[in-house]
C-alpha cells in the first residue's frame, strides 16, 4: 500500500480569477458536455448518408453470401461427376 504525504504548509494554488469566470457559465460548460459525450440527435436511418453507406454494406454482404453459395454447388456437383 503506498504511502502518502500531505503537505500543509505549502501554499494553496488557487485558480485566477479569469479561470473561475470561465467555469461559472453553466450553461456553456453544459452545452459543450453534451456536445463531446452525447450521440447526434439525427437516427441514423434518418441521415441520408449513413443510410446508403448501410444499404451498400448490406447489399454487398449479400453478394458476397450469394456468391459463395454458388461456389458451393458449383464445387458440389464436379466432385460428383469427376467421381463417375
Amino acid at each position: 500500500m503506498r504511502k502518502y504525504k500531505v503537505n500543509r504548509t505549502a501554499t494553496q494554488k488557487v485558480p485566477s480569477q479569469e479561470t473561475i469566470e470561465k467555469y461559472k457559465d453553466f450553461s456553456r460548460l453544459s452545452h459543450a458536455y453534451d456536445h463531446y459525450t452525447k450521440r447526434p440527435k439525427k437516427p441514423i436511418y434518418k441521415d441520408k448518408r449513413m443510410f446508403l453507406f448501410i444499404l451498400l454494406i448490406a447489399l454487398m454482404a449479400y453478394l458476397l453470401s450469394e456468391s459463395f453459395a454458388d461456389e458451393k454447388e458449383d464445387t458440389g456437383k464436379d466432385s460428383v461427376e469427376e467421381s463417375r
